[in-house]
């Protein structure tokens, strides 16, 4: 009896099914003799590795988002209905540094 190993599941699958294909377009690349043909292949194997590592990195950008929410409610817990004005130097100051410190992550 021989057993097979787990398929992937998921986008996990259509990673791994990307991975396979992008293989294939590069061995043909590489098997052709007609440069505007190796041009072509080249183009879509970066195109397909381009759709690849934005979806392999789609879950990242996801975990970001959660994490920027969690801190978007733990700041509004702690301003307790405050407005701007109304918080100290100090507060506003580490708000400041969180705004600039998130929009380096996202540059």
């Amino acid at each position: 009896m021989s057993t097979n190993p787990p398929q992937p599941k998921g986008r996990d699958r259509i990673v791994s099914m990307l991975n396979a294909l992008i293989q294939l377009v590069d061995i043909a690349k590489n098997a052709c003799a007609i440069p505007p043909a190796q041009v072509a292949f080249g183009s879509v194997s970066v195109l397909l590795t381009m759709i690849r590592d934005s979806l392999a990195n789609r879950q990242d950008y996801v975990k970001l988002g959660s994490s920027c929410a969690n801190v978007c409610k733990v700041l509004d817990r702690g301003l307790d209905g405050k407005r701007l004005d109304e918080l100290s130097i100090s507060v506003l100051e580490a708000i400041q540094q969180l705004t600039t410190t998130v929009h380096q992550q996202t540059i």
